[in-house]
């Protein structure tokens, strides 16, 4: 209802119902947050959002990362290394397009969700089998494992909300590509 109103990843369109859900449950917000003696938000990017949704500022608290024992390995590393949910908003396939055009570039993809399934098929049709591998969900051992290993970690979702990953990638000493309208990774990066 907020930062996935209306573009291609959004669920709720120009219909009128549609349009009256979200005008509902933003006065529904502004109401109840408006009570509030003191309001927190994880990032900027979410506090911004609340300020142009409800009119209301909140106070930045930005959560730490997951307690692992990540590392700084030396060397050039092998991959680059995608973590995080498989959705569309997360934009995977730019880093599989990118793949495609630099036939030296490998990628590992950590994490399942709804677009696993068309992203393995994005890889098939532009031919990276072998260069790409998605490796499902990891465990805490395993992500340190694929951070401490990766040359770089691609992290581009559309206007998230905050994003971890940027923090573990800069924990394992590794660089964040990413793109202007990410969001909340842009204020970490």
């Amino acid at each position: 209802l907020y930062e996935l109103d209306r573009p291609e990843f959004g669920q709720f369109g120009q219909d009128p119902f549609d349009r009256a859900t979200v005008r509902a449950i933003h006065r529904l917000d502004g109401k109840v947050l408006g009570e509030a003696k003191r309001l927190f938000a994880i990032s900027q990017n979410v506090a911004d959002r609340l300020q142009r949704s409800v009119g209301l500022e909140a106070e930045v608290l930005p959560p730490p990362p997951q307690q692992l024992p990540y590392r700084v390995a030396e060397g050039g590393g092998e991959f680059i290394l995608s973590v995080g949910r498989l959705d569309r908003a997360k934009r995977v396939d730019l880093l599989l397009e990118a793949a495609a055009l630099d036939g030296t570039l490998r990628v590992v993809v950590a994490g399942e969700g709804p677009d696993r399934e068309r992203l393995e098929r994005l890889s098939a049709r532009r031919d990276l089998d072998g260069r790409v591998s998605f490796a499902g969900r990891v465990d805490g051992d395993e992500l340190v494992d694929l951070y401490s290993r990766c040359v770089a970690v691609f992290y581009a979702p559309f206007d998230e909300d905050f994003g971890l990953v940027p923090y573990e990638a800069f924990l394992s000493g590794r660089p964040v590509v990413t793109t202007r309208d990410s969001g909340g990774p842009l204020e970490v990066v």
